[in-house]
């Protein structure tokens, strides 16, 4: 199962707004463009989203609000003119500067939010569409002509993510945020980026290190290599027990999954760091 989906990799998908480079589990990285994004929505059904932001264009940035604050503020021609440049205090205390490593949760119904102009990784419950589009924005416009296979691997391959993260709690005027703080294991960190009903990580392996192996018997993961490379430990529970279990080698960019009951870990072979953002999550919330 790891090797056919590191060999599958990511699944693109063109929007007029952005690429997505998606997995079969609800983890998604998405390349924005300047002064585009989601339509502002909410969700009407369970489903719980943590963005992670890798980037920001100029001029990128955040909105959340309660549903109640919306439909008391919301008027279509204002609301436009807003989003092209005009200031207005209904809306403009519900919108944020992000910056790399900040990390956000939408897992209530009813809150209003988008990303605007970033690149970011989504770490979600389910992978079907499950919104209430509020305005979009986006409703008609092309796809732009270089979003192809080849602009997405480039993409993807270049792509640095910021060193550390802070978590923001966000629904009112002025998100608080707090440090995450790295936490060390063998062989190197670990930032918990959430812990909900998706379990969001990153892993950073020092050069010639290894981490002890893990498993999980509800749940599964998606491991994304996002920088250096070694090779994944991927084994069942006899396999796990030998002095060199079975691997795949593994370098930026792959993409990978792990079935519940696997036993994994990281071993890194390169000069530098091994970083590795795991998704992991019940097949039961994925695939609903």
């Amino acid at each position: 199962m790891a090797r056919f989906q590191q060999e599958i990799g990511f699944l693109f998908k063109y929007k007029s707004y952005a690429v997505k480079c998606a997995t079969p589990l609800g983890y998604s990285v998405f390349f924005q463009r300047r002064g585009e994004g989601f339509s502002f929505q909410r969700h009407v059904t369970r489903k719980t989203e943590v963005f992670h932001i890798l980037d920001v264009l100029p001029g990128g940035y955040a909105f959340v609000c309660r549903y109640e604050d919306w439909a008391h503020a919301y008027e279509p021609a204002s609301f436009a003119a807003w989003l092209a440049g005009a200031q207005d205090p209904r809306y403009d205390g519900f919108r944020f500067e992000v910056r790399p490593g900040d990390v956000f949760v939408i897992d209530q119904l009813n809150v209003v939010h988008t990303v605007i102009g970033c690149v970011l990784e989504e770490f979600a419950t389910v992978s079907t569409d499950m919104v209430d589009r509020l305005y979009d924005q986006n409703l008609g416009r092309p796809i732009p002509a270089e979003f192809n296979r080849g602009w997405s691997l480039e993409n993807l391959e270049s792509l640095a993510f910021p060193s550390g993260a802070r978590r923001l709690t966000v629904g009112g005027r002025a998100p608080a945020a707090t440090p995450v703080e790295p936490v060390p294991i063998t062989g190197g960190t670990l930032l918990t980026l959430a812990d909900t009903f998706v379990l969001a990580r990153r892993y950073l392996v020092e050069p010639g290190r290894k981490t002890d192996l893990q498993h999980d018997d509800e749940r599964a993961s998606i491991l994304h290599v996002t920088a250096g490379r070694g090779r994944i430990v991927v084994a069942d529970r006899e396999e796990a027990a030998f002095t060199v279990p079975p691997s795949l080698p593994a370098a930026r960019a792959d993409v990978l999954l792990i079935p519940p009951g696997t036993h994994y870990g990281f071993v890194n072979e390169g000069e530098g760091p091994l970083e590795v953002s795991e998704h992991r999550i019940a097949l039961a919330e994925a695939l609903a």
